[in-house]
């Protein structure tokens, strides 16, 4: 099954207003606001040459990439304009030989700093190259011109023209930091999707003769051994765009032993290595478990979800899809202020969210003040829900996700979801087609008494399945109770003798500004029994709370903390489990 394009959509309640505000206060007026992130690219052959990061050169390619996503949700026409003129601008930054990078003519894709061009393996170069040419890739999709395909092709002959040939035979791997610089390829085995034309396909295949080796990762060989990622030798976030493209590569050829290796790292990303708000990444890596109270990297998080997406496509697993609902409303929503202005690049399970402007100022550059790793590419997070909220195959419709939504697809199918899935867990669904014969409704592995009403007739639904109803569709109403209720997850090792609560996806914790009259690092265990009779009340912000007779007070994970008080997700139960 495969992601859907809307011709109209709105998506209701806090998740669109949080989009709108991504969009009016970080994404329009970015190149005005840190101009740097073209200027880099327009003056990196003057001296005195930029002090950059070995990755300054993906925040073009990371922002365009959010900036897609988010307006694939939203269909709001201002950004696509704006998007429209930063893409033309960011095109006449080619260099002749399709050099995209942020540094000078010595050291293009070389590995080199542009003051140091014979040290090389400091930088970044390629994998900056990857991100530019998939945002350009995916707004090709949207622009009814050839100009942008045009462009990656280019950059892509900058890589076939350095690497892999009879006359230099230099590798990417000799770039050095494998584990980023072997991402183009996702981007050639997508070129080669999309265009046939087989050079590209040969050049994946050189990358993945680098990919096998022990500094490229040598995925296929640990996945085939049964190892977990967390005991792969490169088992940072990072890897995930490399993982990405063999997955790529696999489903093109039908090559099994490669969709199986991507498929096996997921699933043990997926068993060992999610937190309780649905993140991947401990310290930007797999560690094999996820209690432990370290730093949850919003890049590594959103680089899993795009994977998830993909898998998801694949294998229709509804697991993979409550995943990334638990992320969407908790690791995603959790990372974002309110305002859209700022996100928090490490989000843990409790502590402090700063900003990414804070945590991350090391990245801070004269002309780039408020751009690093985490801003650059944050907005994606939002945006992805996009690919996985309503899917397709053939005549039949996949319904995961249930906030409010209303919209129009490019086949003028019509599907509207309202009620209050996250307070009450009860929705209406009305889907009108022509075309569409089957609505999948997506029932969480939660949802242990799930009831459907349709056309009069009761289905009793099966947790972590997907429901199957079959009619011509004009518009009627089915009615899903998920008969949600409060439930726990137990901790273990640093979280050992302590549960975190949620009500269905939605994680509660407690903070400071909730709680004046508790001391958080003191707190007394929670009342199970109480805590069972409670239902999430809103706030008038759009947030979702949990308020006890003892006056303790839980809020949702995407609003806890905000204001910049401590907060906490892991708590001691009075009653018995």
């Amino acid at each position: 099954m495969n992601s859907v394009f809307f011709k109209q959509i709105h998506i209701a309640g806090y998740v669109g207003e949080l989009a709108e505000n991504v969009i009016s206060n970080w994404l329009l007026g970015l190149r005005e606001s840190n101009p740097a992130i073209l200027d880099m690219f327009h003056e990196r052959d003057l001296k005195p040459y930029r002090d950059l990061l070995p990755w300054s050169g993906e925040f073009a390619g990371k922002y365009m990439i959010g900036a897609y996503y988010i307006y694939k949700l939203t269909l709001n026409k201002k950004l696509y304009l704006y998007m429209q003129k930063f893409i033309d601008e960011l095109i006449t930054c080619i260099a002749e030989d399709g050099y995209i990078g942020c540094f000078q003519k010595e050291c293009h894709l070389t590995g080199a700093y542009s003051q140091t061009p014979e040290s090389s393996g400091s930088t970044w170069d390629a994998w900056s190259h990857y991100y530019i040419m998939y945002g350009l890739f995916l707004w090709s999709e949207l622009y009814s011109c050839d100009l942008l395909m045009q462009a990656v092709c280019k950059i892509a002959g900058c890589f076939t023209s350095r690497f892999y040939t009879q006359s230099k035979g230099s590798r990417i791997l000799d770039m050095g930091s494998a584990e980023m610089n072997l991402a183009p390829l996702h981007i050639f085995v997508l070129l080669y999707a999309k265009t046939k034309n087989k050079e590209y396909l040969d050049f994946a295949l050189k990358i993945m003769e680098d990919v096998a080796t022990e500094e490229g990762g040598n995925y296929i060989f640990y996945a085939s051994n049964g190892s977990e990622y967390y005991q792969f030798p490169n088992n940072r976030w990072e890897g995930l765009l490399i993982i990405r493209g063999i997955y790529e590569l696999g489903c093109i050829q039908q090559n099994e032993t490669y969709c199986k290796t991507a498929e096996h790292i997921f699933y043990s990303i997926m068993k060992n290595d999610i937190h309780n708000t649905g993140a991947f990444s401990t310290d930007e890596q797999a560690i094999g478990t996820p209690f432990v109270n370290g730093g949850i990297e919003l890049c590594g998080v959103i680089a899993y979800n795009a994977f998830a997406a993909d898998v998801l496509k694949r294998t229709k697993d509804v697991s993979i899809a409550d995943l990334l609902e638990q992320a969407h409303y908790n690791a995603i929503l959790g990372s974002f202020s309110p305002t859209g202005r700022w996100f928090a690049s490490n989000t843990p399970m409790e502590g402090l969210k700063l900003s990414s402007c804070q945590s991350l100022v090391f990245q801070s550059r004269p002309g780039s003040p408020e751009l690093n790793s985490s801003s650059s590419i944050a907005p994606q997070g939002i945006g992805l829900l996009s690919e996985w909220m309503v899917m397709k195959e053939e005549d039949t419709l996949y319904l995961n996700y249930y906030g409010g939504f209303e919209g129009t697809l490019e086949d003028g199918t019509h599907i509207k979801i309202d009620g209050d899935y996250e307070s009450e867990g009860n929705v209406s669904a009305y889907v009108s087609s022509e075309s569409i014969k089957k609505v999948a409704l997506r029932i969480p592995a939660w949802a242990s008494a799930a009831e459907v009403m349709f056309e009069g007739r009761h289905y009793a639904a099966d947790a972590g399945k997907y429901l199957i109803l079959e009619a011509s569709f004009n518009g009627q109403r089915i009615q899903i109770n998920f008969h949600t209720k409060v439930r726990l997850l137990k901790g273990e090792l640093e979280c050992s003798g302590k549960y975190s609560v949620y009500f269905g996806p939605i994680l509660y914790g407690a903070d400071v500004t909730n709680n004046p009259a508790i001391d958080l690092n003191k707190m007394p265990p929670i009342n199970m029994a109480e805590m069972m009779a409670c239902r999430p009340g809103r706030s008038e912000n759009g947030g979702l709370f949990i308020k006890l007779n003892s006056g303790f007070k839980l809020c949702d994970f995407a609003h806890l903390g905000i204001t910049g008080s401590l907060y906490k997700t892991w708590f001691k139960i009075k009653s018995k489990i």
